[in-house]
């Protein structure tokens, strides 16, 4: 039962990180572009477009960070690794971390 309840707590998650960083971030560009087309873009001002996007992205890396940290029961090792990943690339992370609670779940099941 935890199983399925973690696994549906990070789909959601990286549901809402995917549809936040890759559709929101194009497509609201874009919708900038058309509204600013009247004016030629600098490279300050795309620069500065571009600086809010990765800083938002960072944020949202270092959110799911911490939620994998206070998830993870045992803390070893390979737990921070695991965020460490997490906070470049979240998308792996949140799969690495789903692959290894459900194999330590197992293993726990196994020798029991």
């Amino acid at each position: 039962m935890e199983t399925k309840k973690l696994i549906s707590k990070y789909a959601v998650i990286l549901l809402v990180y995917v549809i936040l960083i890759h559709f929101v971030q194009p497509y609201g560009l874009k919708a900038y572009y058309s509204a600013v087309a009247s004016s030629p873009l600098t490279s300050a001002t795309v620069n500065t477009i571009q600086s809010y996007l990765y800083a938002l992205e960072f944020t949202l890396n270092l959110i799911i960070m911490i939620i994998v940290l206070l998830d993870s029961k045992q803390k070893k090792a390979i737990d921070f690794l695991i965020a460490l990943i997490i906070l470049f690339s979240a998308e792996t992370g949140i799969i690495l971390f789903l692959i290894w609670q459900i194999y330590k779940t197992e293993k726990i099941k196994y020798e029991a």
